[in-house]
């Protein structure tokens, strides 16, 4: 990898017919970073977090994932990655528990390492009290919170989360905050998109800002309220600002 860089994402384009979802498209985030991907409906984010992970094809670029070409070699990339969808996605008739080992089993993680994993995630969201019951009766909070460990379950380098906080009570909120920043200060890399600014400036590194499929603004919250001209200015604010609604 070079320089530190654990996710890399190089003049990706996504066309679907005469649409252009996202053109030109470069990002690299750094291990130890949280990258946050902010902007409009139909910006592209959720079409660019999902060539991130390999659910789609690019029309024309690369996604390199820990050095590993994730079109070439898809196999050994995800590998290394964890994704959170913006729907959270479960099955029905099974526990969350015997999701999680299902997770697991994909993943080749023995029995008896998974259920230390399991035990050990469970903790990180007050979700005991339903993991053994079936998750069709789940709330739309606790399916989030369960794609959510599941995510983590075979320790990646890289978690991909498009909205992550959607449905989550505060407190649930709060822990996601938490456990993102510990995930990059042991050396993980985020990348995430959002809609909910605050959070974004919460735990964001560097913010880029995209129109239209486009990087149009980038870069950590000092650098973004230099160029904006607005010191002390919230990313709510600047993002007004750059999108031509301030």
């Amino acid at each position: 990898m070079r320089d530190g860089l654990v996710l890399r994402l190089d003049r990706l384009t996504k066309r679907f017919g005469p649409l252009v979802a996202v053109d030109d498209l470069s990002i690299a985030v750094r291990a130890g970073e949280i990258y946050g991907l902010i902007g409009p409906n139909g910006s592209g984010k959720t079409t660019t977090v999902k060539m991130a992970v390999g659910l789609y094809r690019p029309t024309s670029g690369r996604v390199e994932v820990a050095g590993v070409d994730l079109v070439a070699e898809p196999e050994r990339a995800k590998r290394a990655l964890g994704y959170v969808p913006d729907e959270p996605f479960v099955y029905d008739k099974l526990s969350g528990r015997e999701f999680l080992h299902l997770v697991g089993e994909l993943y080749g993680i023995p029995r008896a390492a998974r259920g230390v994993r399991i035990e050990r995630l469970l903790g990180l969201f007050p979700i005991t009290e339903v993991i053994d019951g079936f998750m069709e009766r789940y709330s739309r909070g606790n399916k989030q919170k369960l794609t959510i460990l599941a995510s983590l379950l075979h320790e990646p380098r890289v978690l991909v989360i498009d909205e992550p906080i959607v449905g989550l009570d505060p407190e649930s909120a709060i822990k996601t905050r938490e456990l993102l920043l510990a995930f990059a200060r042991d050396g993980g890399t985020v990348l995430l998109s959002t809609h909910t600014l605050a959070f974004a400036e919460s735990v964001c590194h560097r913010v880029g800002l995209l129109e239209a499929g486009r990087l149009v603004q980038e870069g950590d919250l000092e650098t973004l309220r230099r160029i904006a001209g607005l010191p002390g200015a919230s990313l709510e604010a600047l993002y007004l600002h750059f999108a031509g609604r301030g």
